[in-house]
């Protein structure tokens, strides 16, 4: 009985375990699924719901005017593939700031090249919370971030 016990234990602890591993990825998922819905966002000229997209950025004018400009720089036609994307971990346990690197081509265009700096709040039991914090103006194709 004491060994079945330890067996149902372990293997309780174990699927536990595993449960709060796969959020912690997940949140790693979340947020280049956010930098890539940023892109496709600026792809498509929709400056209103990039600015949305960026804490803090709706009520700050700058922020508003720097975000509308670079939307109309970059937007493009056609549809956007992500070519590479750097920078966001899978994997984090706390609070985490990253800044994504993003190559992207929409249509027929030259591809584009961007800095994105993501926020990661939480844990994994509690949850995670994904917010962008900015975008950068593109940079060169084999510039850093």
């Amino acid at each position: 009985m004491k060994r079945f016990l330890l067996v149902v234990t372990a293997i309780v602890v174990f699927v536990a375990v595993s449960a709060l591993v796969a959020r912690a990825i997940g949140a790693g998922t979340t947020a280049r699924n956010e930098v890539t819905d940023l892109v496709k966002l600026e792809s498509r000229g929709d400056a209103r719901a990039v600015v949305a997209r960026l804490a803090g950025c709706v009520s700050d004018p700058a922020c508003r005017d720097r975000t509308t400009a670079l939307v109309r720089r970059v937007r493009g036609g056609g549809r956007v593939r992500i070519l590479r994307l750097d920078g966001v971990s899978g994997f984090a346990l706390g609070d985490r700031t990253e800044t994504a690197r993003v190559a992207w081509k929409a249509g027929t265009r030259l591809p584009v090249v961007q800095c994105i700096r993501v926020r990661r709040t939480g844990d994994p039991v509690s949850g995670y919370r994904v917010r962008l914090l900015s975008v950068s103006a593109p940079i060169g194709r084999e510039s850093g971030c």
